[in-house]
């Protein structure tokens, strides 16, 4: 093979690498409609799956999204009370006041599903006739006394011997807490508890109750305020 054979085969496979290089090529897909289907996002550390909204009113529009695989075979569905309100994976929507049950449905083209589960509570709605509003929300506790505060002066309205109630929305949390107490926690503890620090209160169904009875009355008259206090709840309301 003489030389100018050798530089006219040298440039022709030159040529042909410079093509296969710079070839297209297709993107790699594990994705196939036989896969179960699952629901990455939100993603619940606690593994319940469970999915916990709290609306401020019915003009409120839950407003949220889900991740899905495999995404390009599943349709998402959104039931609430058992009737399909919405298909896709983002929802945008308002709901009557009230708590109301929530199941998001994840099926394939092949009919394979894994669903989730969770609430939406309303706030704002008509009030119940046979309770008295102190304290109005929501706000999720995180060891802050001046969170959830009801002044001796709102209390006054509240006869001694009355049952008092707080709603509460579990949220994600490394652990539940709550604890009713005064402004002055921080510096005497012992001293000014209504009710003692209650933990393990993800176990416990809202709303927690107790009794404003003469020592509750004298703390929060000499302290000034009633304060609620913890952490990995949100409070909703605080009625009698």
């Amino acid at each position: 093979m003489n030389a100018l054979n050798k530089i006219v085969l040298g440039t022709l496979f030159l040529c042909t690498l410079s093509m296969v290089s710079c070839e297209k090529k297709a993107p790699f897909d594990t994705q196939s409609p036989d896969d179960a289907p699952l629901i990455l996002k939100p993603y619940n550390e606690s593994g319940t799956g469970s999915f916990t909204y709290t609306l401020a009113n019915d003009s409120t529009p839950l407003i949220d999204s889900v991740v899905v695989t495999p995404s390009r075979y599943t349709t998402v569905n959104w039931y609430v009370d058992d009737s399909l309100v919405h298909t896709g994976t983002k929802i945008n929507m308002c709901f009557a006041a009230g708590k109301h049950t929530l199941l998001i449905e994840a099926v394939t083209t092949v009919g394979k599903q894994t669903t989730r589960t969770g609430t939406i509570t309303v706030l704002g709605g008509a009030p119940d006739p046979s309770e008295n509003i102190l304290w109005t929300g929501p706000v999720t506790l995180d060891w802050d006394a001046e969170l959830v505060k009801v002044t001796a002066a709102e209390l006054a309205a509240v006869p001694v011997g009355t049952t008092i109630s707080v709603h509460f929305t579990v949220v994600e949390a490394e652990y539940h807490a709550m604890r009713i107490t005064t402004p002055w926690w921080g510096d005497t503890p012992a001293d000014d508890d209504l009710v003692p620090q209650v933990d393990g209160m993800d176990s416990r169904t809202s709303p927690f109750t107790f009794v404003y009875d003469d020592h509750c009355k004298a703390l929060v008259d000499e302290r000034g305020a009633m304060s609620v206090v913890g952490f990995g709840l949100q409070i909703d309301k605080i009625t009698y």
